[in-house]
């Protein structure tokens, strides 16, 4: 392309930004044409870019710090402002034809020096942006606005640049393409067994720690097929010094699992290696991926036809990993395993299930499945996108004037078309395209709870068990979130989910007792798990209906809780976990309700009276409420008339002739001003009920 005679390139912090921007480039320019990438020194483009033959300068960068006050803007502004300073100087000497950015906080100075640059008429290059992933970056969505054109790997993502967004796919590396698998195996310092099914399992470059471990883990359940299976597993580089060392710790935790007979056992079906430099030839004689959800890893194995569990990683910005994953997911080519929060000696850990992952490679491991699977997957992979960038950018040059909002050259996709060719939903609900965020959802699980009177069912709010799953696992991730008002969505969300397998996360925040920060403190708080979350975490787990000797203790613990909203909710959960608790635990839950009707607050005494109802019989919770008919606030009053309204709905007020008499030393008054007398009508609602058991002989 005779015209892009000078092209610079920038984005940059991981491989995932660098080689699509190499490849873009490479792809629009040729053996005369001159290159230059700008990035952020000892970060991944200080190595791939020199490997590649390309120059390389470097501007100050870091990453966004979010919109919360922290210490963090103290760097990020200086090192933006120095940057863009720099990046001025660097784009006005090397006067590009073509900018090209993909993100990554090292390309952000770049792309607004440009801009400025335009601005002023002193740059009239044109500025082209990349966005791998499905779930767009901050910096791309601002940068975006400033760009000719958005090129972007999903469908799903042309909403977010309705104006000049185009479908592009992603820029794979020249280098990943079919290998003979044959010739593969032939060129590999190792053996493969023919005749078996091989399954690649990496995290990429550095690794994944919850990837290497749950491999490790899965041995044991894939070891009576260890005749049917080679496994081939990529552990990771070690990052640094003091780093996460993924080699050393499969090792470790492969001597820590198993006998020095199962490790022998294992060796015949099982190679690791830190990392595999030639990974086309590994990915030749692969018939299963276990693989992270990053856009270059998916895009290449899809334009492979290599059939993949993916694991996204938790708790990334926008969660791109996970849209990404569930995008590769509905072409019916690949499996979603979403990470799961557990506590570990206290601590909520990132995990991946050991037991699914080996479930699910023996569920896939069929030679056929595989088959219908690799052809599924290939469709994720529609177009040749550096064809498609290099024909949109060849007609930018040509016309010399803006762009025009129509189809990219050579591409059937028009701009900003939310239902354009690859796609895959269809006319999927928009749910499945893109979840509700997770405040949405609670807000709409909260109001659809409400409306159905307090029965929380959500079959109907959540349009596949496959966003149920998300949910559920991005749940549990918040619980371990170190914000509070992230872990106050996890809690709510984990009872509106009615995720029964994550009442250990509740139970665990509720026996966390750790200090307040010194600034909660001052305006009041107790521990670092804040009241407010201990009375949700209560009220999720009366939601849940699961009993477990745990939850017994902790809601026994609870009546002790310094915050009054966090004992009334432990009340109220004995009360909705009536049907589920043991005599012992009845007796125990009982007594300590009879002691909350002398709390101070009267919240809680009248939580606790109508608890009682629920769960006391004739010999305790009887004498108790009747204790009441005197006391002092018309508001515990009546919440004991109710609480023995209770009883006698089921069956456990004893003899209700000997009853009625006792009830009538209740002191009917009451100082609020409603149109109803609610301690009056509790009354009477209790004596009509007594009346009409008794008629029926009850």
């Amino acid at each position: 392309m005779t015209s892009c005679s000078r092209i610079l390139l920038t984005g940059g912090g991981t491989a995932g930004h660098v080689n699509p921007a190499l490849a873009i480039g490479r792809a629009l320019g040729d053996e005369r044409t001159a290159y230059l990438y700008v990035g952020v020194r000892d970060r991944a483009e200080a190595d791939v870019v020199p490997r590649d033959g390309m120059p390389i300068r470097f501007v100050r960068a870091s990453a966004y710090p979010g919109s919360r006050p922290s210490l963090e803007w103290l760097f990020f502004l200086p090192n933006l402002v120095l940057g863009t300073l720099k990046a001025l100087w660097l784009v006005g000497g090397f006067r590009p034809n073509i900018i090209v950015g993909t993100g990554g906080y090292a390309s952000a100075p770049v792309m607004f020096a440009a801009w400025m640059l335009r601005r002023l008429h002193l740059c009239g290059a044109r500025i082209y942006v990349h966005e791998q992933n499905a779930a767009p970056g901050k910096l791309n969505l601002l940068v975006g606005r400033l760009a000719d054109r958005v090129f972007v790997s999903f469908a799903e993502t042309l909403s977010s640049f309705p104006a000049n967004g185009v479908m592009a796919g992603y820029p794979l590396r020249r280098r990943i393409q079919a290998v003979d698998r044959e010739a593969a195996r032939q060129s590999l310092d190792f053996a493969v067994p023919p005749g078996r099914t091989v399954v690649f399992a990496f995290g990429g470059s550095q690794g994944a720690r919850t990837i290497n471990q749950a491999v490790v883990d899965a041995l044991g359940a894939l070891l009576p097929y260890k005749d049917r299976l080679f496994v081939i597993h990529g552990t990771g580089l070690r990052k640094s010094r003091g780093g996460y060392d993924g080699g050393r710790d499969t090792s470790e935790r492969l001597k820590a699992r198993y006998s020095e007979a199962e490790r022998q056992a294992i060796e015949s079906f099982y190679l690791a290696r830190p990392y595999f430099h030639d990974i086309e030839r590994v990915y030749a004689v692969a018939d299963l991926a276990v693989v992270r959800a990053g856009a270059g890893t998916l895009n290449e194995i899809a334009a492979l036809g290599l059939p993949a569990i993916v694991v996204p990683k938790a708790n990334l910005p926008g969660d791109h990993q996970v849209m990404n994953a569930r995008a590769l997911a509905r072409t019916g080519g690949a499996t979603v395993l979403y990470e799961e929060t557990r506590l570990r000696n206290g601590v909520a850990v990132e995990e991946l299930d050991s037991a699914a992952l080996a479930s699910t490679i023996l569920a896939l491991a069929d030679p056929s499945r595989l088959r219908t699977l690799a052809t599924a997957i290939r469709g994720f992979v529609r177009h040749d996108a550096l064809a498609v960038i290099a024909a949109a950018v060849e007609e930018d040059l040509a016309s010399g004037g803006s762009v025009a909002p129509a189809a990219a050259p050579g591409s059937s996709v028009a701009q900003g078309s939310p239902t354009a060719p690859g796609a895959t939903g269809g006319a999927a609900d928009e749910m499945c395209q893109r979840p509700l965020g997770n405040a949405a959802l609670a807000d709409r699980l909260e109001r659809a709870s409400v409306a159905r009177g307090r029965v929380y069912r959500i079959e109907a709010e959540i349009a596949s068990a496959d966003d149920r799953a998300y949910y559920v696992s991005r749940a549990a991730s918040l619980v371990a979130s170190p914000r509070w008002e992230a872990r106050n969505l996890g809690v709510k969300l984990i009872g509106l989910l009615q995720a029964r397998d994550r009442v250990a996360l509740l139970v665990g925040l509720l026996q966390d007792r750790t200090p307040a920060p010194r600034l909660q403190r001052l305006f009041g708080g107790d521990f670092r798990q804040v009241g407010f979350i201990r009375r949700n975490a209560l009220t999720a787990l009366g939601r849940l209906g699961v009993v477990t000797p745990e939850v017994e203790e902790a809601l026994l613990a609870a009546f002790a809780d310094p915050y009054f909203e966090a004992r009334v909710e432990a009340a109220r959960a004995t009360a909705a976990l009536d049907a589920s608790l043991g005599a012992a635990a009845r007796e125990r839950l009982v007594a300590a309700l009879i002691a909350q009707l002398r709390d101070p607050w009267i919240e809680v005494a009248a939580a606790a009276a109508e608890a009682l109802g629920r769960v006391g019989g004739e010999a305790d919770a009887l004498p108790a409420l009747l204790s009441m008919q005197s006391f002092q606030y018309w508001i515990v009053r009546s919440a004991a008339l109710r609480g023995l309204l209770s009883l006698v709905e089921r069956g456990r007020a004893g003899n209700l002739a000997a009853l009625e008499p006792q009830l009538r030393g209740f002191v009917l008054s009451a100082t609020d001003f409603r149109p109803e007398f609610m301690i009056r009508s509790a009354y009477s609602g209790l004596l009509d009920t007594i009346a009409k058991r008794r008629s029926a002989g009850a």
